[in-house]
């Protein structure tokens, strides 16, 4: 699709302006907004929560700004769409289709969740609309995602769905001057069991 002069904010993907809403049964994914500043920094500020991921610890709540204001510019250029995972009127976490690529139909998943909300199969609900979105609305053909290989919840939430475990990426990341390495699990358009 290609956008015209005044079309600054609508993405490459067709969106319009802003993430779709996805999802009922109360919890739904929607598009982060500035009103989401605490919980951002509640879940991203977390040390337990990024130990696991290959993002930088937020240190304040302008931290948590500047992160949902560059989640707005990457839904622009269509580099990375990041859903809040919404539950009865709370934010509870995050889902993220990242590094999409049309011209190989791929992209990477990746998700969050609150601490003091785990154990509560948060995941299992959000990550379906997630994959369904991708592989219907999206037309991509593939979904991956690094995983730390001690992070088993994670592991779990991605098989749950048929991703499966594709090979270890060894040092992949650095945690607290810490190589760490990653389990890349992938599913396919074809496997998905919505398709």
């Amino acid at each position: 699709m290609t956008r015209g002069a005044g079309d600054r904010n609508v993405n490459p993907d067709g969106l319009g302006l802003d993430l779709p809403v996805l999802g009922g049964d109360g919890l739904v994914l929607r598009p982060l907004t500035r009103t989401d500043v605490d919980a951002v920094f509640e879940l991203f500020g977390d040390p337990a929560v990024v130990r696991h991921m290959s993002i930088a610890l937020l240190g304040s709540t302008d931290d948590a700004r500047a992160f949902i204001d560059d989640v707005r510019r990457h839904f622009v250029a269509g580099s990375l769409y990041q859903w809040g995972i919404e539950i009865d009127g709370e934010l509870a976490g995050t889902c993220t289709l990242a590094g999409i690529s049309r011209e190989h139909g791929r992209a990477e998943v990746g998700f969050a969740v609150l601490r003091r909300l785990r154990g509560r199969r948060i995941l299992s609900r959000a990550l379906p609309r997630l994959v369904e979105f991708a592989f219907e609305r999206l037309q991509l053909n593939r979904l991956e995602s690094d995983v730390d290989p001690e992070n088993g919840p994670s592991l779990r939430a991605l098989e749950r769905l048929g991703f499966r475990r594709e090979g270890r990426l060894r040092e992949r990341y650095r945690y607290e001057d810490e190589a760490r390495d990653a389990v890349l699990l992938g599913l396919l358009r074809r496997e998905w069991p919505r398709s």
